[in-house]
Protein backbone atom coordinates (compact mmCIF):
# COMPACT_ATOMS: atom_id res chain seq x y z
CA UNK A 1 0.00 0.00 0.00
CA UNK A 2 0.95 3.44 -0.47
CA UNK A 3 1.96 5.37 2.34
CA UNK A 4 -0.10 8.54 2.75
CA UNK A 5 1.49 11.44 3.47
CA UNK A 6 1.33 12.68 6.87
CA UNK A 7 -1.28 15.69 7.31
CA UNK A 8 -2.79 17.39 10.33
CA UNK A 9 -6.25 17.74 9.11
CA UNK A 10 -8.66 15.50 10.97
CA UNK A 11 -12.43 14.34 8.82
CA UNK A 12 -15.84 12.55 9.74
CA UNK A 13 -17.35 10.69 6.92
CA UNK A 14 -21.19 11.40 7.93
CA UNK A 15 -22.41 8.77 5.91
CA UNK A 16 -20.95 4.90 5.62
CA UNK A 17 -23.47 1.88 4.59
CA UNK A 18 -21.34 -0.97 6.04
CA UNK A 19 -24.42 -3.15 5.77
CA UNK A 20 -24.16 -3.02 2.11
CA UNK A 21 -23.28 -6.03 0.21
CA UNK A 22 -19.84 -4.93 -1.22
CA UNK A 23 -18.44 -4.43 2.33
CA UNK A 24 -19.83 -8.19 3.27
CA UNK A 25 -17.77 -9.28 0.02
CA UNK A 26 -20.56 -10.08 -1.68
CA UNK A 27 -21.38 -8.44 -5.55
CA UNK A 28 -24.12 -8.87 -7.76
CA UNK A 29 -25.45 -11.90 -5.44
CA UNK A 30 -22.08 -14.02 -5.22
CA UNK A 31 -20.20 -13.86 -2.43
CA UNK A 32 -16.29 -13.24 -3.82
CA UNK A 33 -14.54 -12.70 0.12
CA UNK A 34 -14.79 -11.73 3.54
CA UNK A 35 -15.97 -9.02 5.08
CA UNK A 36 -12.91 -6.51 5.64
CA UNK A 37 -14.69 -3.92 7.62
CA UNK A 38 -11.53 -3.49 9.70
CA UNK A 39 -9.32 -2.89 7.19
CA UNK A 40 -11.93 -0.06 5.55
CA UNK A 41 -11.47 1.31 9.09
CA UNK A 42 -7.72 1.06 9.25
CA UNK A 43 -7.60 2.68 6.14
CA UNK A 44 -9.75 5.62 7.06
CA UNK A 45 -7.86 6.76 10.08
CA UNK A 46 -4.39 6.67 7.78
CA UNK A 47 -6.02 9.17 5.51
CA UNK A 48 -6.94 11.39 8.46
CA UNK A 49 -10.55 10.14 8.67
CA UNK A 50 -11.19 10.03 12.30
CA UNK A 51 -14.86 9.43 12.69
CA UNK A 52 -17.21 6.99 10.80
CA UNK A 53 -21.12 7.35 11.45
CA UNK A 54 -22.61 4.42 9.82
CA UNK A 55 -26.25 4.56 8.25
CA UNK A 56 -29.16 2.75 9.35
CA UNK A 57 -31.62 1.96 6.26
CA UNK A 58 -34.07 -0.48 8.41
CA UNK A 59 -34.47 -2.42 11.58
CA UNK A 60 -32.79 -5.73 10.95
CA UNK A 61 -29.94 -3.93 9.57
CA UNK A 62 -29.61 -2.07 12.98
CA UNK A 63 -28.31 -4.78 14.57
CA UNK A 64 -25.83 -5.61 12.36
CA UNK A 65 -24.47 -2.65 12.64
CA UNK A 66 -24.70 -2.42 16.29
CA UNK A 67 -22.19 -5.38 16.15
CA UNK A 68 -19.73 -3.01 13.67
CA UNK A 69 -20.18 -0.03 16.65
CA UNK A 70 -19.34 -2.13 19.00
CA UNK A 71 -16.15 -3.93 17.61
CA UNK A 72 -14.85 -0.35 17.31
CA UNK A 73 -16.17 2.20 19.52
CA UNK A 74 -13.56 4.54 19.28
CA UNK A 75 -14.57 5.62 15.65
CA UNK A 76 -17.90 4.64 14.85
CA UNK A 77 -21.42 5.58 15.83
CA UNK A 78 -24.58 5.05 14.24
CA UNK A 79 -27.99 6.06 13.06
CA UNK A 80 -31.36 4.45 13.55
CA UNK A 81 -33.96 4.57 11.49
CA UNK A 82 -35.89 3.28 8.31
CA UNK A 83 -34.74 4.32 4.60
CA UNK A 84 -37.55 5.38 2.55
CA UNK A 85 -36.49 2.39 0.11
CA UNK A 86 -37.57 0.08 3.20
CA UNK A 87 -41.03 2.13 4.64
CA UNK A 88 -42.92 -0.72 3.06
CA UNK A 89 -41.64 -3.05 5.09
CA UNK A 90 -42.61 -1.31 8.22
CA UNK A 91 -46.36 -2.14 6.86
CA UNK A 92 -45.98 -5.83 5.53
CA UNK A 93 -47.95 -8.37 6.57
CA UNK A 94 -45.94 -11.42 8.01
CA UNK A 95 -47.11 -12.95 4.65
CA UNK A 96 -45.97 -10.62 2.46
CA UNK A 97 -42.60 -10.55 4.37
CA UNK A 98 -42.17 -14.78 3.38
CA UNK A 99 -43.39 -14.42 -0.12
CA UNK A 100 -40.94 -10.98 -0.75
CA UNK A 101 -44.04 -8.70 -1.48
CA UNK A 102 -43.13 -5.47 0.55
CA UNK A 103 -45.86 -3.28 -0.94
CA UNK A 104 -48.49 -5.70 0.42
CA UNK A 105 -49.27 -3.49 3.47
CA UNK A 106 -51.93 -5.29 5.71
CA UNK A 107 -50.65 -3.72 9.07
CA UNK A 108 -50.57 -1.22 10.95
CA UNK A 109 -46.84 -0.63 11.48
CA UNK A 110 -47.45 -0.38 15.00
CA UNK A 111 -44.79 -3.22 16.19
CA UNK A 112 -42.45 -2.51 14.23
CA UNK A 113 -41.92 1.36 15.31
CA UNK A 114 -42.64 0.16 18.82
CA UNK A 115 -39.49 -1.89 18.39
CA UNK A 116 -37.30 0.95 16.76
CA UNK A 117 -38.45 3.12 18.94
CA UNK A 118 -37.10 0.51 22.05
CA UNK A 119 -34.46 -0.31 20.10
CA UNK A 120 -33.09 3.24 20.26
CA UNK A 121 -33.83 4.07 24.09
CA UNK A 122 -31.75 1.19 25.05
CA UNK A 123 -28.88 2.62 22.72
CA UNK A 124 -29.38 5.71 24.30
CA UNK A 125 -29.11 4.14 27.88
CA UNK A 126 -25.73 3.13 27.17
CA UNK A 127 -24.03 5.93 27.15
CA UNK A 128 -20.55 6.43 28.51
CA UNK A 129 -17.91 9.11 29.76
CA UNK A 130 -15.46 7.95 27.13
CA UNK A 131 -17.79 7.23 24.18
CA UNK A 132 -20.64 8.56 24.48
CA UNK A 133 -23.96 6.42 23.00
CA UNK A 134 -23.38 4.02 20.21
CA UNK A 135 -26.74 5.61 18.69
CA UNK A 136 -26.06 9.93 17.93
CA UNK A 137 -28.84 10.44 15.21
CA UNK A 138 -32.30 9.31 13.71
CA UNK A 139 -32.55 7.83 10.30
CA UNK A 140 -32.15 7.46 7.72
CA UNK A 141 -35.50 8.81 6.88
CA UNK A 142 -37.00 11.06 4.49
CA UNK A 143 -38.39 10.74 1.09
CA UNK A 144 -37.23 9.43 -2.30
CA UNK A 145 -39.36 9.55 -5.67
CA UNK A 146 -36.95 8.47 -7.84
CA UNK A 147 -37.34 4.66 -6.84
CA UNK A 148 -40.69 4.26 -6.21
CA UNK A 149 -41.03 0.62 -7.17
CA UNK A 150 -40.07 -0.17 -3.51
CA UNK A 151 -42.13 2.06 -1.71
CA UNK A 152 -45.26 4.27 -3.30
CA UNK A 153 -45.00 7.96 -2.12
CA UNK A 154 -48.24 7.32 0.69
CA UNK A 155 -46.40 4.84 2.08
CA UNK A 156 -42.90 6.79 2.26
CA UNK A 157 -45.10 9.69 3.79
CA UNK A 158 -46.71 7.88 6.16
CA UNK A 159 -43.61 6.06 7.22
CA UNK A 160 -41.53 9.77 7.31
CA UNK A 161 -44.17 11.10 9.53
CA UNK A 162 -44.68 8.31 11.98
CA UNK A 163 -40.69 7.93 12.53
CA UNK A 164 -40.60 11.72 12.98
CA UNK A 165 -42.55 11.49 16.45
CA UNK A 166 -40.32 9.11 17.79
CA UNK A 167 -37.69 11.64 16.45
CA UNK A 168 -39.81 13.98 19.12
CA UNK A 169 -39.54 11.61 21.69
CA UNK A 170 -36.15 10.78 20.86
CA UNK A 171 -34.54 14.47 21.05
CA UNK A 172 -32.10 13.42 18.46
CA UNK A 173 -30.61 15.10 15.44
CA UNK A 174 -32.39 14.22 12.39
CA UNK A 175 -30.07 12.04 9.59
CA UNK A 176 -32.25 12.75 6.15
CA UNK A 177 -32.93 11.70 2.97
CA UNK A 178 -34.06 13.63 0.13
CA UNK A 179 -34.31 12.76 -3.68
CA UNK A 180 -36.54 14.38 -6.34
CA UNK A 181 -38.75 15.29 -3.25
CA UNK A 182 -38.24 18.48 -1.73
CA UNK A 183 -41.19 20.10 -1.71
CA UNK A 184 -43.35 17.32 -0.12
CA UNK A 185 -40.23 16.70 2.15
CA UNK A 186 -40.62 20.69 3.40
CA UNK A 187 -44.34 19.90 3.56
CA UNK A 188 -43.64 17.07 5.84
CA UNK A 189 -41.72 18.07 8.17
CA UNK A 190 -42.49 21.69 8.48
CA UNK A 191 -45.08 21.30 11.55
CA UNK A 192 -42.59 18.96 13.31
CA UNK A 193 -40.03 21.59 13.82
CA UNK A 194 -40.78 23.23 16.37
CA UNK A 195 -40.22 20.35 18.75
CA UNK A 196 -37.15 19.34 17.34
CA UNK A 197 -34.74 22.08 18.02
CA UNK A 198 -31.59 19.64 17.55
CA UNK A 199 -32.72 19.55 13.58
CA UNK A 200 -30.22 17.35 11.95
CA UNK A 201 -28.35 16.72 8.77
CA UNK A 202 -29.73 16.28 4.72
CA UNK A 203 -27.31 14.27 3.53
CA UNK A 204 -26.07 13.33 -0.42
CA UNK A 205 -27.81 16.04 -1.54
CA UNK A 206 -27.90 16.67 -4.57
CA UNK A 207 -30.85 19.00 -5.71
CA UNK A 208 -30.98 22.51 -6.61
CA UNK A 209 -29.32 25.32 -4.58
CA UNK A 210 -32.87 26.63 -4.52
CA UNK A 211 -33.67 23.79 -2.88
CA UNK A 212 -30.41 23.61 -0.58
CA UNK A 213 -31.04 27.29 0.26
CA UNK A 214 -34.68 26.37 1.84
CA UNK A 215 -33.06 23.36 3.74
CA UNK A 216 -30.32 25.40 5.21
CA UNK A 217 -33.26 28.47 6.04
CA UNK A 218 -34.72 25.80 8.01
CA UNK A 219 -31.97 25.31 10.15
CA UNK A 220 -30.69 21.89 8.21
CA UNK A 221 -26.67 21.29 7.84
CA UNK A 222 -26.09 19.47 4.31
CA UNK A 223 -23.42 17.07 3.54
CA UNK A 224 -21.72 16.11 0.45
CA UNK A 225 -20.06 13.36 -1.79
CA UNK A 226 -19.12 12.70 -5.12
CA UNK A 227 -22.69 12.13 -6.69
CA UNK A 228 -23.32 16.13 -5.69
CA UNK A 229 -20.46 16.91 -8.26
CA UNK A 230 -21.96 15.24 -11.44
CA UNK A 231 -23.77 18.66 -13.10
CA UNK A 232 -22.98 21.90 -13.69
CA UNK A 233 -26.27 22.79 -11.10
CA UNK A 234 -25.12 20.48 -8.82
CA UNK A 235 -21.72 22.43 -8.42
CA UNK A 236 -22.89 25.84 -8.63
CA UNK A 237 -25.26 24.39 -5.22
CA UNK A 238 -22.36 22.68 -3.79
CA UNK A 239 -20.68 26.50 -4.00
CA UNK A 240 -23.44 27.69 -2.44
CA UNK A 241 -23.51 25.76 0.62
CA UNK A 242 -22.63 28.21 3.92
CA UNK A 243 -19.67 27.19 5.43
CA UNK A 244 -21.37 26.65 8.70
CA UNK A 245 -23.66 24.60 7.30
CA UNK A 246 -21.41 22.11 5.48
CA UNK A 247 -20.45 18.75 6.50
CA UNK A 248 -18.76 15.76 4.26
CA UNK A 249 -19.12 12.21 3.51
CA UNK A 250 -18.33 9.86 0.92
CA UNK A 251 -21.70 7.59 1.38
CA UNK A 252 -19.50 4.32 0.66
CA UNK A 253 -19.98 1.78 -0.71
CA UNK A 254 -21.33 4.09 -3.18
CA UNK A 255 -21.42 7.89 -4.64
CA UNK A 256 -17.50 8.27 -5.47
CA UNK A 257 -15.82 10.74 -6.78
CA UNK A 258 -15.00 10.71 -10.70
CA UNK A 259 -10.90 11.94 -10.54
CA UNK A 260 -11.89 11.80 -14.65
CA UNK A 261 -14.44 14.28 -14.75
CA UNK A 262 -12.74 17.46 -16.47
CA UNK A 263 -15.31 19.56 -14.07
CA UNK A 264 -13.51 18.51 -11.16
CA UNK A 265 -10.09 17.74 -12.22
CA UNK A 266 -8.44 20.78 -11.52
CA UNK A 267 -9.30 20.63 -8.02
CA UNK A 268 -7.75 16.90 -7.23
CA UNK A 269 -4.50 18.06 -8.15
CA UNK A 270 -2.26 17.10 -5.40
CA UNK A 271 -4.67 14.88 -3.96
CA UNK A 272 -2.62 11.77 -1.66
CA UNK A 273 -2.74 8.28 -4.01
CA UNK A 274 -4.89 5.95 -2.54
CA UNK A 275 -3.76 2.22 -1.30
CA UNK A 276 -3.43 -0.29 -4.19
CA UNK A 277 -7.08 -1.67 -5.57
CA UNK A 278 -8.03 -4.40 -7.08
CA UNK A 279 -11.06 -5.93 -8.52
CA UNK A 280 -13.74 -7.52 -6.24
CA UNK A 281 -12.53 -11.02 -7.76
CA UNK A 282 -9.02 -10.76 -7.37
CA UNK A 283 -9.77 -9.34 -3.72
CA UNK A 284 -6.37 -9.61 -1.98
CA UNK A 285 -7.13 -8.18 2.08
CA UNK A 286 -5.27 -4.99 2.81
CA UNK A 287 -6.42 -3.76 -0.42
CA UNK A 288 -9.19 -1.35 -1.48
CA UNK A 289 -11.73 -2.62 -4.42
CA UNK A 290 -12.45 -1.42 -7.83
CA UNK A 291 -15.82 0.57 -8.09
CA UNK A 292 -16.17 0.59 -3.92
CA UNK A 293 -16.11 3.83 -2.10
CA UNK A 294 -14.05 3.38 1.09
CA UNK A 295 -14.03 6.66 3.83
CA UNK A 296 -10.20 6.74 2.68
CA UNK A 297 -11.64 9.05 -0.25
CA UNK A 298 -12.56 12.06 2.08
CA UNK A 299 -9.90 13.91 1.40
CA UNK A 300 -11.16 14.31 -2.27
CA UNK A 301 -14.44 15.67 -1.52
CA UNK A 302 -13.25 18.27 0.47
CA UNK A 303 -10.66 18.90 -1.94
CA UNK A 304 -13.61 19.33 -4.64
CA UNK A 305 -15.69 21.62 -1.99
CA UNK A 306 -12.67 23.65 -1.31
CA UNK A 307 -11.89 24.90 -5.05
CA UNK A 308 -15.56 25.08 -5.87
CA UNK A 309 -15.46 27.75 -2.77
CA UNK A 310 -12.00 29.10 -3.74
CA UNK A 311 -10.90 28.44 -0.46
CA UNK A 312 -8.22 26.04 1.66
CA UNK A 313 -9.16 22.60 2.56
CA UNK A 314 -7.87 23.21 5.55
CA UNK A 315 -11.07 25.71 6.16
CA UNK A 316 -13.68 23.37 4.58
CA UNK A 317 -12.34 20.53 6.87
CA UNK A 318 -12.45 22.30 9.58
CA UNK A 319 -15.89 23.72 9.34
CA UNK A 320 -16.94 19.99 8.69
CA UNK A 321 -15.31 18.38 11.57
CA UNK A 322 -16.76 21.08 13.81
CA UNK A 323 -20.06 21.32 12.35
CA UNK A 324 -20.54 17.23 12.46
CA UNK A 325 -19.29 17.12 16.04
CA UNK A 326 -21.35 19.77 17.26
CA UNK A 327 -24.44 18.37 15.73
CA UNK A 328 -23.85 14.19 16.48
CA UNK A 329 -21.35 14.73 19.25
CA UNK A 330 -19.82 11.08 17.61
CA UNK A 331 -18.01 10.51 20.89
CA UNK A 332 -15.44 13.08 20.62
CA UNK A 333 -14.42 15.00 23.72
CA UNK A 334 -14.78 18.43 24.25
Amino acid sequence: MTEPTKSTIRYTDVAVTFTADQFQGTYRGKAYHDPDIAHVIQRAKEYGCEKLMLTTMSLPLAHENIKIVRQFPETCTMTLGVHPYHAAEIYASPEASETGEPNANNNDGREYLQELRELAKSLLAEQTAETGSPLVAFGEIGLDYEYLTRSDKTTQQRAFQEQLAIAIELQLPLFLHVRESCADFISVIKPFLPDLPRRGLVHSFAGTKEEMLELTALGFDISVNGVCFRTEEQLDMVRSIPLEKLQLETDAPWCEVLEGDENIKPYLEGARPLPGSRKHGKFRAGEMVKGRNESCTIERVAMVVAGLKGIGIEKVAKAAWENSVRMFGLGVKP
